[in-house]
């Protein structure tokens, strides 16, 4: 099972992208800032826990995707990361360059990006099926 959060000022932003990732063994949680992401990560490792894997939109109500990225790999360096990202693809290469970034989305994912995704997370042996 991996544990997501999927971060978006607007829920509509993953939605038919998430239709397809709940169809694999994933538990999936909704948030709107990064602070809350970083929070549940901090909760999730008191607990012997983790959060696996972090999807997130561009821009959040509390600070960009970029910064969360940042964030989230200096506080949980095993939590996989995906950014929604209107760069080009060698732009966001330059952009999130180190922080290892599973994969650009393009702004309001659709099923098909939750597709690819899952297919890179069953690579990596993250999604056993």
């Amino acid at each position: 099972m991996i544990y997501a959060v999927l971060a978006a000022k607007d829920k509509q932003t993953f939605e038919k992208m998430a239709g397809v990732l709940q169809q694999s063994p994933m538990d999936i949680q909704w948030t709107d800032t990064g602070k809350s992401v970083l929070e549940r990560i901090s909760r999730a490792g008191e607990k012997g826990e983790k959060i696996d894997l972090v999807i997130m939109d561009e821009t959040l109500a509390d600070m960009t995707g970029r910064e969360l990225v940042e964030q989230v790999t200096m506080t949980s360096p095993m939590t996989s990361c995906v950014a929604v990202s209107t760069l080009s693809a060698d732009e966001f290469h330059e952009t999130y360059e180190g922080y290892g970034v599973l994969m650009q989305l393009p702004p309001a994912p659709d099923a098909e990006s939750g597709e690819k995704l899952v297919a890179i997370l069953k690579k990596l042996n993250l999604i056993v099926i």
